[in-house]
């Protein structure tokens, strides 16, 4: 693009082999041939059948197939029934919720449809955008969108709204002069770029790219080429599977190995019918080891997720993405449209008399209004240099026109001005004057008002309004107004002069003599709930960096004003250091970048997640499609574009950023109810596989059967581990800092209680089994069994409640938990005391048996209660993250 801008539009037109007359149709149709239509590539979105199959791409399900083949070869078709049952329920809700996600956001499929002013066969036409081909001549007016990237050549009083592309939240004004050197993007001054908007004024201009070569064509090819991350769940849940996956095999290969050796210690042959015996119970052993619902409680749960964050105004586009947030310690977030309001608002208005204070932000002129009794001059001024107009629709208010100017009206409607006058005469803004004069009739006269930028319309000023009375405009005056207009630039505000005078007659109507009435400084503004948000965030330990490219003056004073302090980097500086340099700023704690690209937005991304960081990325443009893509999360907002939508895993509903801090709340909330789940599978799991593997050790009989096995992995724990997926949060789940990126699934303080409680179980459950008679031959063994099996199922109910004790989780607040816990107890007492005992080999407990199976839970629970006051009493004097 580069070369386009420094160049005479002369040489341009020999360049493209066109003229400012244009092509003719034939000559059209042949480039077109060449380079193609001007239109964005984009794919459909995943198909079906890919997010399908990814449902399934899992380690632990990979496990859970295992075991179904296996249990299909010693003919357990019933068991694995109910397994494929398992798996296809997983697969089906996380390919419904992801679809649905996907149809709600078809974006980017083509370039919108756009129409186009052309000059062809010596004539205009209007032809759609895709048909441009380098080498046409466009008009371009306000209002219309630009349809491919062109030079300009003609223009008047011309500007163009490039927020979405660059990030600079005012519009830009253009001119058709060649540049002296080459710019930056969001710098060249005589190039328009396609999908950005024409704000004001009219222009002609050559087409010199289109469709994938223009800069939104750029930066959709940086999108489908930026890498997607796995998302720290997804890591996490894979590590775990696979290491769950090694243990399984080791505990059964041993189990079977110890087994068929005491078979053949004990004097008997290892015979086909006593092999398929002991597989049976390895394989039994394997089942009962994986947390067979584990894939369904973790699918539903982010799927639950899904609701909730709907709820708080975030569309959740993948379903694996939902928990990322809470593991996200660095969000990156673009300033324009998501720390601001994307809505220009006077905020100081000065005079030689007084200093006005204007609050809030946006244009609803309701908000901070003033109760004046006579109107300055300035503010008519701003009035009257005016061509925006100001309207209410449907409870909002909206503009149209140059956001600057729009501004000006707000203020005006707060300082309660009517109109009492008619602009009969205009001196257009134009790139030279830098100014903007209208003549306005009224009070039985003729007025001249202007505004500008203040070292133009200074120049024309001779006199200054003080205190009601025209008086001289002298050096010591204008020093002060300097001062003034340095103090608003220090603040980032866009500063405007405006002069005023009577007029003797039409002649007078010119830019001369005029009577300096005040300035007008303005400004993006906050968000109003940003700081708060930002706040929160810090508690929470999540680092905030704004990447923006709007000037680097701008940038500094919104972070200052919201709370994000660190040093200030612009794209030109990133663009002299290496990695090395760029790491150690990011270390030094640089959290605002100005002037950036799409390319420096991918690379800090890059350089943070090497750092080992888990990184968001908020943002609207065009611009920051690829870091979107590239983040660990990415989150669009509801007003930006299409492209970064496409991009993102969330979008934002109503734009604005605190609803992130809500999401990361239930991300955090999300992953602890999955953290429990797995706590509370994995606990009663341990506690199963001990049994059995202790007992085949030590020569015991075996006091849990195959069926006994199956019976509590897949009917009485997997009820109160799905309730575990609606389960409240800690109150306090924002004031602590966020996961480590290498850490697993389970941290090691989980690991170790889930460790002692599975110790803790099975050695009240061996207890029992030898106190009841399960290790002899005396007919007494059914009844041993009975009693260790109910007892594991008591104390996997009792695991339900102390696992939900260590995330601080209020006792009465899940009712789903007590009626999961109801059924799983009902459903023990259904097998115990009807006839399908007989299809476990079990007997009916008597009131003795229950009281000791009573005793021998409440003493799980005093243990486990006390391991963990315990354990949190030497975490909180030795470690500084708990």
């Amino acid at each position: 693009m580069s070369d386009f801008t420094t160049k005479e539009i002369g040489q341009i037109f020999k360049d493209l082999e066109t003229s400012d007359t244009g092509l003719d149709s034939s000559e059209a149709l042949q480039r077109q041939a060449r380079s193609g239509r001007n239109e964005i590539d984009s794919s459909d979105g995943p198909h079906p059948w890919r997010i399908f199959v990814d449902q399934f791409k899992s380690f632990i399900i990979y496990i859970l197939l295992f075991a179904v083949v296996f249990a299909m070869a010693i003919g357990e078709y019933v068991d694995s029934l109910i397994i494929i049952i398992i798996v296809a329920v997983n697969g089906a809700i996380g390919f419904f919720q992801e679809l649905s996600a996907a149809k709600s956001l078809a974006a980017l499929k083509r370039m919108t449809t756009v129409q186009a002013t052309v000059h062809r066969d010596g004539r205009w036409h209007k032809l759609e955008a895709a048909e441009l081909v380098p080498g046409d001549i466009v008009r371009l007016a306000a209002g219309e969108k630009v349809p491919a990237d062109c030079r300009l050549f003609t223009d008047a009083v011309f500007a163009v709204e490039e927020a979405s592309l660059t990030g600079e939240s005012l519009p830009v004004e253009k001119t058709s002069a060649a540049m002296p050197v080459q710019a930056a993007l969001a710098e060249q001054r005589n190039m328009v770029f396609s999908s950005t908007a024409v704000v004001s004024g009219n222009a002609t201009a050559v087409v010199v790219k289109t469709g994938m070569e223009t800069e939104i064509g750029i930066i959709t090819r940086l999108v489908k080429e930026a890498e997607e991350e796995m998302t720290p769940l997804q890591k996490r849940l894979n590590s775990f599977g696979r290491r769950l996956g090694v243990v399984i095999i080791a505990v059964c290969v041993l189990v079977l190995l110890a087994t068929c050796a005491k078979e053949i210690l004990a004097g008997q042959g290892l015979t086909r019918e006593l092999f398929i015996s002991v597989a049976f119970i390895a394989i039994s052993l394997a089942v009962a080891a994986v947390p067979t619902a584990l894939p369904a409680v973790v699918t539903i749960a982010l799927s639950i997720g899904v609701k909730r964050l709907l709820a708080r105004k975030a569309l959740v586009r993948k379903l694996s993405a939902v928990e990322t947030l809470g593991s996200c310690d660095v969000i990156c977030s673009d300033k324009t449209g998501t720390i601001t309001q994307n809505q220009m608002t006077v905020r100081r208005v000065w005079t030689f008399d007084q200093e006005y204070h204007f609050e809030g932000g946006g244009y609803d002129p309701e908000v901070g209004a003033l109760d004046l009794d006579q109107v300055p001059c300035v503010i008519q001024a701003g009035f009257f240099c005016n061509n925006a107009t100001l309207f209410e629709e449907k409870g909002e208010w909206r503009i149209t026109g140059n956001p600057t100017e729009a501004a000006l009206l707000v203020s005006t409607a707060k300082c309660g001005f009517e109109e009492e006058g008619k602009r009969l005469a205009e001196l257009p803004f134009d790139s030279t004057r830098k100014r903007m004069s209208v003549l306005v009739a009224r009070n039985s006269g003729e007025e001249m008002f202007s505004k500008g930028g203040a070292d133009g319309l200074l120049d024309s000023c001779s006199h200054a309004l003080v205190g009601g009375e025209i008086v001289e405009l002298d050096s010591e005056m204008r020093q002060q107004i300097g001062v003034r207009i340095d103090h608003y630039a220090s603040q980032a505000m866009r500063v405007l002069a405006f002069a005023w005078k009577e007029l003797k007659g039409r002649h007078d109507f010119v830019e001369e003599n005029l009577v300096f009435v005040g300035l007008q400084a303005m400004i993006d503004p906050p968000r109003p709930e940003v700081s708060a948000a930002l706040s929160l965030c810090r508690r929470a330990g999540v680092r905030v960096i704004m990447i923006t490219g709007d000037y680097p003056e701008t940038a500094r004073a919104i972070g200052e004003e919201v709370g994000i302090i660190g040093g200030v980097l612009t794209g030109a500086q990133m663009d002299s250091l290496d990695d090395g340099e760029l790491d150690s700023a990011l270390d030094r704690g640089v959290n605002v970048f100005a002037r950036v690209v799409p390319e420096h937005k991918q690379r800090i991304v890059t350089m943070l997640q090497q750092q080992k960081h888990t990184v968001a990325m908020t943002g609207d443009g065009v611009n920051d499609a690829p870091a979107l893509k590239k983040a660990n999360i990415g989150i669009a907002v509801g007003s930006g574009t299409d492209v970064a939508k496409e991009a993102a895993d969330f979008v934002l509903i109503d734009d604005s950023f605190a609803h992130i801090v809500g999401a990361i709340e239930e991300g955090r909330g999300i992953y602890d109810n999955i953290q429990k789940s797995i706590m509370l599978l994995l606990s009663g799991n341990l506690g199963e596989v001990l049994i059995v593997f202790l007992a085949v050790i030590f020569g015991m009989n075996l006091p849990l059967t195959a069926v006994m096995l199956l019976w509590i992995n897949m009917v009485t724990d997997g009820a109160p581990a799905l309730a575990y997926s609606v389960d409240g949060y800690n109150d306090r789940i924002m004031e602590r800092p966020p996961k480590p990126k290498d850490e697993g699934i389970l941290p090691w303080d989980k690991l170790m209680l889930l460790l002692v409680l599975g110790v803790v179980g099975t050695a009240i459950a061996l207890a029992l089994f030898i106190f009841w008679g399960g290790s002899g031959d005396d007919g007494r063994l059914d009844m041993a069994r009975t009693m260790v099996f109910s007892f594991v199922v008591c104390y996997e109910m009792v695991l339900v409640f102390v696992i939900r004790q260590g995330y601080g989780v209020r006792f009465f607040s899940n009712p789903l938990i007590w009626l999961s816990v109801v059924v799983s107890v009902a459903l023990q007492a259904l097998m115990l005391y009807t006839p399908l005992a007989q299809y476990f080999d079990v007997v009916p407990l008597g009131q003795v048996d229950l009281l000791f199976l009573g005793a021998a839970s409440l003493l799980f629970y005093l243990l486990a209660v006390c391991y963990m006051g315990g354990s949190r009493m030497w975490q909180s004097r030795h470690l500084v993250r708990p």
